[in-house]
């Protein structure tokens, strides 16, 4: 005979199992284009011949203005920073600005970025390719609303930078240039919080 409420057990331990089942189903779930500040983010990007999926997109802000907006394209999404590091294949963030900045005031934030998130030594490793980036970007004057920077891990080749659809800069050979570039956005100091959430997936932006 069934006893009284065992059904009712049954239904309360299948609600874990359910629960899980739901968050796997919500991380797993196709990336869709969005539309920020009028920029819009399509849900995939083809680099070195394979499709990427957004994995999140926010906005940049300085103060009350709206500086650029941001999206991360991976082979798969995920919304850990060590995994994202850890990840083979081509990745690309793309900056699409949304005020005229220069050249030159973008290397700075950049480089102070970067400094920000790495150890001394690392920071000395990195020095080579800080100098490589800041002589690119020092030939752009300004980078115009509506225009793009576009920075993307190629495997097999490297590091690679194109401002507005034109690559620029050559290739920065150090493996760990996208990695290091990356962590302006998602490291333990990051250019914003809620840009790294957006990033990583863990909360939308909106206009």
């Amino acid at each position: 005979m069934r006893q009284p409420g065992s059904r009712r057990r049954r239904g309360f331990a299948a609600a874990p199992f359910l629960a899980a089942a739901a968050l796997l189903a919500a991380s797993v779930a196709p990336a869709r284009a969005l539309a920020l500040h009028g920029v819009d983010v399509p849900a995939q990007a083809e680099v070195a011949g394979k499709t990427l999926t957004l994995n999140g997109a926010g906005t940049r802000y300085f103060l009350f203005f709206k500086v650029y907006v941001a999206a991360l394209y991976l082979p798969q999404k995920a919304a850990n920073p060590q995994a994202i590091y850890a990840m083979r294949g081509p990745k690309e963030l793309k900056l699409t600005m949304l005020r005229d900045v220069s050249g030159k005031e973008l290397a700075d934030k950049l480089n102070e970025g970067i400094k920000d998130n790495l150890s001394p030594q690392e920071f000395a490793n990195f020095i080579p390719s800080l100098a490589q980036l800041g002589g690119m970007f020092g030939q752009k004057s300004e980078i115009k609303t509506g225009e793009t920077v576009t920075i993307r891990e190629v495997p097999g080749t490297g590091g690679v930078i194109a401002i507005d659809g034109v690559d620029s800069g050559g290739t920065f050979t150090d493996p760990q240039f996208f990695n290091n570039m990356l962590r302006i956005w998602l490291g333990r100091d990051p250019a914003e919080q809620r840009l790294k959430n957006a990033l990583l997936g863990q909360s939308a932006d909106s206009n």
